[in-house]
């Protein structure tokens, strides 16, 4: 018999939707989030907001509401699809972005946790987190 002894990660990836006409920033996450990177935990807010930014530029450009439930295991509410079907009508871009729980802590945090980021600038929906 053969054991393996070396290292075993069970690693997961989960994906949420970004919706706005306006560019991702420091300061629109921070005010929405209602926080500030000063503090003990500061440092790892700016950490989630570069994850972010990195995950909705790599992010997957969505152009109908077919589009938004198609491909990878992700259920969405009748209350985000009525949102993406609404900002594809009205020209606003809607991203779907992915996030890792290999990667650095601010990600994978991110990636194990359900939230929402609702502000009249941007709308973030990362509820189907499956890991």
């Amino acid at each position: 018999m053969k054991l393996k002894m070396d290292f075993v990660s069970n690693s997961s990836s989960t994906s949420f939707i970004y919706i706005s006409d306006r560019q991702f920033t420091r300061d629109s996450f921070f005010e929405a989030i209602g926080a500030s990177d000063e503090g003990p935990i500061g440092e790892l807010f700016s950490s989630m907001f570069d994850e972010l930014n990195d995950a909705i530029s790599r992010g997957d450009r969505i152009t109908s509401v077919e589009g938004a439930n198609s491909t990878r295991d992700f259920d969405l509410t009748p209350e985000v699809l009525d949102r993406i079907k609404n900002a594809i009508a009205d020209g606003t871009p809607v991203i779907r972005g992915g996030l890792s729980s290999d990667g650095a802590l601010a990600e994978s945090l991110l990636c194990t946790t359900i939230f929402e980021i609702d502000t009249d600038a941007i709308f973030i929906n990362a509820y189907p987190s499956y890991w």
